[in-house]
């Protein structure tokens, strides 16, 4: 008993940690920070002292970091995130049933709960947060961002979310799981209607000589012909900047500024949150499809 209050408090106080570091240190993670949760995790993982348990806990965080590690590297997403995500399912790879609500969660993996939770939150929390940022940085004003294009999408999105609440009522799911599946889809709009304003709320413009390895620049909002030519001159030009990208780019790049994610969201945050509600109520699916 001692130990699971031991690993609920490690992944609370953990992902406090990391939520602390990406929202207050400029989403800046210690390295050494990052690794030795990993390593307590694996210690933590250990301590089952069941051969299956280890090894189903080992193995999915395995792929978390083979899968992440790809991610990363296009620059989706960040080298800290993937760790973080990796030691959570390590300290407690099978999720338990929730605190406040005593309903089964069927074995699952307690990262897909927290993965689930975690894009339900960005998805509500985005929109919340930088459409605000967009409308006062934009020069013009959100609307005229719109377009034929974004309209056709948000269209598209309501369409589809609005048969998937049909069935849920059809199946007379609970006023709570329609409730989320509704934050998700004015969220969801709400992103595609501003996605430029939103990015570029994101972004600075930037040389070569303030870029830090690790960066992510942002190629949506950057013309293919642009592209094009930077690749000419630098052929590792890509999303995700390597220390040989810049090194070359030093070299070869000129004056040339691009935009870069330094205002992108603190994924920690939303993490973080995914992983309480997981511990309190289980997986936000659950609630939406109750099996």
């Amino acid at each position: 008993m001692e130990l699971v209050l031991i690993r609920i408090a490690s992944l609370v106080a953990i992902a406090a940690a990391y939520m602390f570091f990406d929202v207050f240190n400029k989403r800046n993670v210690p390295s050494i920070f990052a690794y030795a949760s990993l390593a307590y995790g694996a210690v933590l993982t250990l301590l089952y002292l069941n051969s299956a348990l280890v090894i189903t806990s080992f193995a999915i965080a395995a792929i978390v970091l083979i899968a992440g590690y790809m991610v990363f590297r296009i620059g989706q997403l960040g080298a800290a995130d993937v760790i973080e995500l990796a030691a959570i399912s390590l300290i407690l790879p099978i999720q338990p049933v929730p605190i406040m609500y005593r309903i089964s969660q069927f074995g699952l993996p307690f990262l897909f709960s927290v993965l689930i939770n975690t894009g339900i939150l960005t998805l509500v929390m985005m929109p919340v947060y930088y459409i605000p940022r967009a409308h006062r940085m934009a020069k013009r004003p959100l609307r005229s961002y719109i377009k034929t294009e974004e309209l056709v999408k948000a269209i598209g999105i309501f369409s589809a979310y609005t048969v998937f609440l049909i069935f849920l009522f059809y199946i007379r799911a609970g006023a709570a799981g329609m409730g989320i599946v509704l934050l998700v889809l004015v969220g969801s709009i709400l992103t595609v209607l501003f996605e430029e304003p939103i990015t570029e709320s994101m972004v600075e413009y930037i040389g070569w000589k303030e870029m830090e390895e690790g960066d992510m620049i942002a190629f949506n909002l950057m013309e293919t012909g642009e592209i094009s030519r930077i690749k000419k001159k630098v052929k590792g030009f890509d999303r995700l900047v390597t220390k040989p990208m810049l090194d070359e780019m030093k070299d070869k790049g000129g004056r040339i500024k691009v935009p870069v994610y330094r205002n992108a969201v603190p994924l920690a945050l939303p993490i973080f949150l995914g992983v309480a509600i997981a511990l309190l109520a289980g997986n936000m699916m659950l609630f939406i499809l109750p099996l």
